[in-house]
């Protein structure tokens, strides 16, 4: 059975949450940010973190995670504001649910995640990148990049388009078909501009050419 990692203080979304999700998962539980960091290193197939901590905050408690390995992560929050959403992606969050949710929604979101998690299973070799669907990891000069879910889907997108352009709006469909969250435009910008920093140039070229005005294509495509 895959293993989530419940971290948040409130007892009573806690109890909820592991009463309804232990009929299908291995529950961890943690109420505080020094609870959770106890959990770095542990085999763990998804996160769910409060980014309100009694003592520290989960967005820098997903910034932690993220310089040790790259796990699914998804943030509870009450602060339904842009900026905080904002925040939570960059700092490599891959999902967010707003309190109060309904279980029925955040079950839906946590298959998504770790659904995408398992799917795809080629490997691509592109420039000095080799990217395993499998497994949701990308290299660059054998160094593993740590990308969000859902930069790694604008990655995946445009490769399997195969040189052609692809649209704002077809990226930001098939982000919310395989994700099950709708993200705004300046939003998807945010996540095109951190994977454009990451991917960087091979031989002068980058990886992503914008397309003024259309959207974007992939300059590289090569199956090993």
């Amino acid at each position: 059975m895959k293993k989530i990692l419940i971290i948040e203080d409130d007892t009573f979304i806690q109890d909820s949450l592991k009463e309804v999700l232990s009929q299908d998962y291995i529950i961890k539980q943690a109420y505080t940010y020094k609870d959770a960091i106890l959990y770095l290193l542990e085999d763990i197939d998804l996160w769910i973190v409060d980014i309100e901590l009694p003592d520290g905050n989960g967005i820098e408690l997903c910034k932690e995670l993220r310089k040790v390995k790259y796990t699914p992560l998804l943030f509870l929050t009450a602060k339904n504001n842009e900026e905080t959403i904002v925040q939570g992606l960059n700092a490599g969050g891959d999902d967010y649910v707003c309190k109060p949710f309904s279980i029925i929604e955040l079950n839906a979101r946590i298959n998504s995640l770790l659904r995408r998690v398992e799917i795809h299973q080629q490997r691509i070799q592109a420039g000095d990148l080799l990217i395993l669907p499998d497994s949701y990891k990308v290299y660059k000069n054998d160094e593993e990049l740590n990308l969000t879910t859902v930069s790694y889907e604008i990655l995946f997108s445009l490769i399997k388009a195969h040189g052609k352009v692809v649209t704002r709006e077809q990226l930001l469909s098939f982000i919310e078909d395989t994700t099950g969250h709708f993200i705004e435009n300046n939003t998807l910008s945010v996540h095109m501009k951190r994977l454009r920093k990451k991917l960087g140039v091979y031989n002068g070229k980058t990886y992503i050419e914008t397309i003024r005005g259309i959207g974007y294509r992939w300059n590289f495509y090569e199956k090993s």
